[in-house]
């Protein structure tokens, strides 16, 4: 008696058992996952934490243009783009124009050097087949010292750079699938944080109002402070080294085989910036542009820096609100010089533009 008692209560559960439960398992997790985002809109109004708060917009942008079927034009890379362009000011003057109703959007991340912007742009963006990666460079983002420095720890420990980042291309795509669809994966860093009393609900470090849902920042007028010291400025540092040729290389490369036009745009500095960078710098620096094989549009030449006065810069190499209003339609007007065959006038005549 006590042998078949023991048989009974050891036997293995049945394979329609095992089914049974992984089914209410999965029917839990869905309904969970949708009633969380019903019920998050009501008790936040912040992003899901997958970047630093303020660069999520664009990313969720990209996810919906997707979802649409829209091709848009990217522009991607650092806080220079995030404050100096606004796609929405861009693609009002490109309809002034030409007439044509394009859509663009904006993916930034702070302190994006060149190591960031090769897994965006690889792994990201061309995937997703948009109709032009414009790359918003700029001399700090090849500095060599930061290619693996604090902005690439801090991107790859956010869940979106995490995602990008990782080697395996199943491991990627299954990521950021759940970053687009599941909301306990796209709002798990902001519950931790609330219930761990790290962060409070709506516990912003800017002011959301200045931000817009395709990843634009305006940046407010305020006084500059210059740094004397160009190492603390980031321009004192020698660009041309292997890695970072590599990286570009890489970028190149996969636009090419993707069938997807890229170009680089050289973001505009402040010309005091001038003071502190050695003319060998900047030399170096064009020349690592142009070797890359991507066209390259520069708004920092002479002439634009005599264009872009101090009031439109909030420091050495950030253009704040009235900047971006005069740059964005600058960029909209090469663009259309280029896809559309119109001649440049105005402000634009400033950009310096190779093949």
């Amino acid at each position: 008696m006590r042998r078949l008692f023991m048989q009974d209560f050891e036997s293995p559960r049945t394979l329609g058992q095992l089914g049974l439960l992984v089914v209410l398992i999965v029917v839990a997790l869905v309904a969970s996952d949708w009633l969380l985002g019903r019920v998050l809109p009501l008790i936040t109004i912040e992003p899901p934490f997958i970047l630093r708060l303020q660069n999520v917009p664009g990313v969720e942008k990209m996810w919906a243009f997707a979802e649409e079927g829209i091709q848009p034009i990217v522009f991607t890379g650092s806080s220079q783009l995030y404050t100096g362009i606004s796609p929405a000011l861009f693609n009002d003057r490109i309809k002034t124009l030409s007439g044509s109703a394009l859509s663009s959007l904006s993916i930034t991340i702070g302190g994006g050097v060149v190591t960031i912007q090769h897994d965006i742009i690889q792994n990201f963006i061309i995937p997703r087949h948009p109709q032009l990666i414009i790359y918003a460079i700029e001399m700090q983002a090849l500095t060599p010292i930061l290619q693996n420095g604090y902005p690439v720890e801090d991107f790859r420990n956010k869940p979106f750079g995490y995602a990008v980042s990782r080697t395996s291309t199943l491991e990627r795509d299954v990521l950021l699938w759940l970053l687009e669809h599941s909301n306990w994966m796209r709002y798990r860093d902001n519950i931790r944080e609330w219930m761990t009393g790290i962060r409070t609900i709506n516990q912003f470090d800017y002011a959301p109002i200045l931000t817009d849902d395709l990843g634009f920042f305006r940046l407010p007028q305020t006084e500059m402070i210059v740094n004397p010291n160009p190492i603390k400025n980031g321009y004192a540092t020698y660009y041309d080294t292997p890695e970072t040729r590599q990286l570009l290389a890489e970028i190149e490369s996969a636009c090419r085989q993707n069938n997807i036009p890229c170009l680089l745009l050289n973001m505009p500095l402040h010309a005091s910036a001038y003071d502190i960078i050695p003319p060998e710098t900047e030399l170096e620096y064009q020349r690592v542009l142009h070797q890359t094989g991507l066209p390259v549009w520069d708004f920092n030449t002479p002439e634009c820096r005599v264009l872009f006065g101090e009031d439109m810069f909030y420091n050495l190499n950030h253009m704040n609100e009235l900047g971006a209003a005069v740059l964005s339609p600058m960029v909209a007007e090469v663009y259309t010089h280029v896809f559309y065959d119109m001649p440049i006038e105005g402000n634009a005549t400033c950009a310096a533009l190779s093949p």
